[in-house]
């Protein structure tokens, strides 16, 4: 409860004065808004001028000259990390995951995967993402760790494969040898770990690889552990044509239309990536209320088609709860969710000689309530209205790419990266503040993450250096 204190209530936080996206239902903007914050929660939003009359603050942060908006969300953001710009030019998805990528996953200890999760989180905190989604990672105690002591809010589980899929075991580590039922215990214990935890930002998530490294039989028992503990299922599908073509050869359906036909799409399913769909596939992801992390950057690196055979307009069009994602340290080489946004906005139209394809407005949602709703959260979060978690991201506009600024919206998506985050609070904690971590030492801490890259680096024998001469 609230305390009086004279004419004015009393709250821990105010952010009040410049512009403001609250992604209510309405989609309502303020000019001069303001955000209220007791504890944890938001406690009022509305004029500026209304609500610093009416409410006394611990802490008044001027947003006079910012954009605020609910806190970015990553759909799809791995913490297994792998050094970052290390990974050889030129592979695609199977040849860079069996190459670089699982050698790395494999190695990894659990100390190193500590300070991984949370250099990983410190970044995103940094470019405005409050909450994530982590696709499966290695020694989850200790991302646990590192998840509460950074403050960001996510949904996670252990990574798990039995390595039994339509892409079949060549080349892949000897790392995590599991069958079905190992693996579906795995995921089990993932989801009593999380919940052992304890943490009111961190939800557990039934995370398998996909990609063909899965069996009918996990990815089912997957599904149906997902739907029965009301956790979300999370796995990477229809990530390429070349992925397309394997289960086409193996089971005679696409990676979706397989999903469907064993039973294993439903409304507690995140899809990630979905860069290779034929129409009628939207209406079966449609009709189940399953949910998708489009990636647009990580698709780009990877050349996986997203241009050619992704299907983002037609998703858009059923109402499929869509998230933007960064993916792995190495196919993004960023996480930064603006510029997913812009990527979301502005390849469908080149891709489909049609301007409005996808609008700012719509790539603003998939990065806040959609991608909010698409990780099963926006109740808790996504849109800035009294009753949720005031988890909030405030964009300085002090600079070029923000001025002259008429339009906050088409600012955001065509002309700003996340570079001009100023503030970013989670469940009412101030995380970055004026452009600096609060609870991180980030220089030490980037002093470490490249100390471990070069033991993961010379433990796989692979060698950073530029292809051109270093003198």
């Amino acid at each position: 409860m609230a305390d009086q204190q004279g004419d004015r209530t009393r709250v821990d936080l105010l952010l009040a004065g410049g512009w403001l996206l609250t992604m209510n239902p309405r989609r309502e903007v303020y000019r001069h808004g303001a955000v209220a914050v007791l504890g944890s929660k938001i406690v009022d939003v509305g004029q500026a001028s209304d609500l610093l009359g009416r409410y006394d603050p611990g802490r008044l942060v001027d947003t006079s000259q910012m954009v605020v908006t609910p806190g970015l969300v990553n759909g799809h953001r791995h913490l297994l990390c792998c050094p970052k710009g290390a990974m050889p030019e030129g592979g695609q998805t199977l040849q860079a995951l069996r190459d670089f990528i699982y050698p790395c996953f494999a190695t990894l200890n659990e100390d190193q995967m500590h300070a991984y999760a949370l250099h990983a989180t410190a970044e995103m905190i940094r470019f405005g993402t409050t909450t994530f989604e982590e696709p499966g990672c290695n020694h989850l105690e200790a991302v646990l760790d590192a998840l509460a002591s950074s403050g960001i809010r996510c949904r996670t589980g252990p990574w798990t494969w039995d390595q039994r899929g339509s892409a079949g075991a060549t080349d892949l580590p000897d790392w995590l040898r599991t069958d079905a039922d190992q693996a579906l215990e795995r995921l089990r214990k993932g989801i009593e770990t999380v919940r052992a935890f304890n943490s009111p930002l961190i939800s557990d998530a039934v995370t398998i690889e996909g990609v063909g490294t899965c069996s009918d039989e996990l990815t089912l028992g997957a599904a149906k552990l997902a739907e029965e503990a009301d956790s979300l299922f999370v796995l990477h599908k229809a990530t390429s044509e070349r992925e397309v073509a394997m289960e086409l050869e193996v089971f005679g359906e696409r990676p979706l239309q397989h999903m469907h036909s064993i039973g294993a799409l439903n409304d507690h399913v995140l899809l990630n990536h979905m860069t290779s769909l034929d129409d009628f596939e939207v209406g079966l992801v449609a009709d189940s209320g399953a949910r998708i992390s489009q990636n647009p950057s990580s698709a780009l690196k990877l050349a996986k088609g997203t241009t050619q055979t992704g299907k983002w307009p037609e998703l858009v069009a059923a109402s499929v709860p869509l998230a933007l994602g960064t993916d792995a340290e190495n196919v993004s080489n960023h996480q930064d969710i603006c510029r997913s946004m812009q990527l979301a906005a502005l390849l469908p139209r080149d891709a489909r000689r049609d301007a409005n394809a996808v609008t700012a407005e719509q790539a603003v949602e998939m990065a806040t309530i959609g991608g909010a709703t698409a990780l099963r959260l926006d109740a808790v979060t996504g849109s800035l209205e009294a009753g949720k978690e005031a988890d909030l991201t405030c964009f300085d506009t002090n600079d070029f790419d923000w001025r002259p600024l008429h339009n906050p919206v088409t600012n955001l998506v065509y002309g700003t990266t996340g570079h001009s985050v100023h503030t970013v609070v989670v469940a009412g904690e101030i995380l970055l503040d004026a452009k600096r971590l609060t609870r991180v030492d980030e220089q030490a801490l980037r002093e470490e993450i490249e100390k471990i890259d070069l033991e993961i680096l010379t433990a796989i024998g692979i060698d950073p250096k530029p292809a051109w001469p270093v003198l």
